[in-house]
């Protein structure tokens, strides 16, 4: 964990450059009325002050500005059931139900808690999910990097909000790492299960399996789930963040059809800042209105989405500038996401996992090492967030260069 003048140090540069103020007000976190667990740590802990606080003009020594880093916080993350009445479910009755994850920065000594694991996503309904999807449902119960449930860092203000969409019949913890990594940098990420296109979710009540024939129905589901949680975040978060979140600095990403899901998403948000798509693609008309940067990770591997291998390049070349396209040599679809370490059937068989035939059929590959590949996701991630929805001239430097030339194919378009 890094050290309590570290923390000081970034908090004050967000003051000026990222707007999180170092302000006097203490106040305990809110418990939501929609969290899906109630079990709230109302301690109030301030961050270190000190008489070597760094300024604004101490780039050199701030971490936010070393996107190859982790972050200085200690990351929070908390379930809530969010439901919009405006929708009735299709598959079941009543309105459309929404669990949702959001991961965000928080107090110093969250970590001196238990850390989340695969499991606890689940709320302790653990076997009425298995009830629902047996064997298939079986994960391994991984630590997250997250602690369930923690306070909010006490000077959390003004902070940029990322909302993931995950892939199809997949769950909203499927990137993990990459939330928990965004989080410890300041950002907070707020993923939906998409309901009866996730593998199962759980609404108050049940456990909802999804359904492939979904796939009919989805992607108007799934965008109509963006336009929700963007309005909720705006007019009515969760009370642990209301007068902490800064409209006006958003971002939208997904992997898979979760990419589809918001690259389609953005064209009706000219409010969005910055979209990152993974493995994914777009339909390439794209509205005069649309000023996002964009950034997108693909695989020369890929096979999921091969057939809309056109259109990922379409839907790019579509796109306004600043644009910055990474494609990653002998990987697949799956890399780009934390399934591999942690569902078994995915490990053993889906493209993006270990060994495997190539494309073409001409020989095998071996995908590469998941730590190794999501250090440079991750780092390319933070980067592309910070310079695109705040315009830090060092994080714009850093992208326009290709950092891992031996891992991928980099290339920019800028305005």
């Amino acid at each position: 964990m890094m050290k309590a003048i570290s923390r000081v140090c970034v908090l004050l540069f967000l003051a000026a450059l990222v707007a999180f103020a170092c302000g006097g007000d203490d106040d305990d976190p809110s418990t939501s009325s929609g969290q899906a667990d109630d079990d709230e740590d109302g301690a109030d802990d301030d961050a270190t002050d000190d008489d070597d606080d760094a300024t604004p003009g101490d780039d050199d020594d701030n971490p936010l500005l070393h996107p190859e880093a982790p972050g200085p916080f200690v990351v929070g993350n908390r379930s809530f059931f969010f439901t919009d009445e405006a929708r009735e479910l299709s598959c079941g009755d009543g309105p459309r139900s929404l669990l949702v994850e959001i991961w965000y920065p928080a107090a110093d000594d969250a970590d001196q808690g238990a850390e989340n694991t695969i499991e606890d996503f689940f709320l302790g309904r653990l076997d009425e999910v298995l009830e629902v999807i047996g064997e298939q449902g079986e994960m391994e119960n991984l630590p997250t990097g997250s602690y369930r449930d923690a306070p909010l860092h006490p000077q959390a203000q003004a902070l940029p909000v990322i909302v993931f969409s995950h892939g199809f019949m997949s769950n909203r913890f499927q990137n993990f790492t990459m939330a928990a990594y965004l989080a410890s940098h300041g950002y907070v990420i707020v993923a939906p299960d998409h309901i009866c296109n996730a593998m199962v979710t759980l609404t108050p009540d049940a456990a909802v399996a999804g359904s492939p024939l979904s796939i009919f129905s989805t992607m108007r589901e799934r965008t109509g789930d963006l336009d929700f949680l963007l309005a909720l975040l705006r007019d009515d978060p969760p009370a642990f963040l209301v007068g902490k979140l800064d409209p006006t600095r958003t971002a939208l990403w997904g992997h898979s059809w979760g990419g589809l899901t918001v690259s389609e998403s953005i064209k009706d948000h000219p409010e969005v800042g910055a979209l990152l798509q993974m493995a994914s693609f777009g339909t390439p008309v794209v509205p005069e209105t649309l000023n996002a940067a964009s950034m997108y990770f693909w695989g020369k591997q890929e096979k999921v989405m091969r057939m809309f291998t056109d259109w990922h390049y379409a839907y790019l070349d579509a796109m306004p500038p600043p644009k910055f396209s990474l494609e990653f040599f002998d990987t697949g679809h799956f890399a780009f996401s934390d399934l591999c370490r942690f569902v078994p059937p995915i490990a053993n068989f889906a493209n993006g996992c270990g060994a495997e035939r190539r494309v073409d059929g001409q020989g095998e590959f071996t995908n590469p090492d998941h730590e190794a590949l999501h250090a440079v996701l991750d780092a390319y991630a933070t980067a592309f967030f910070g310079a695109a929805l705040y315009g830090l001239p060092e994080l714009a430097a850093y992208l326009n260069e290709n950092h891992w030339p031996e891992m991928m194919e980099y290339a920019i378009t800028l305005p």
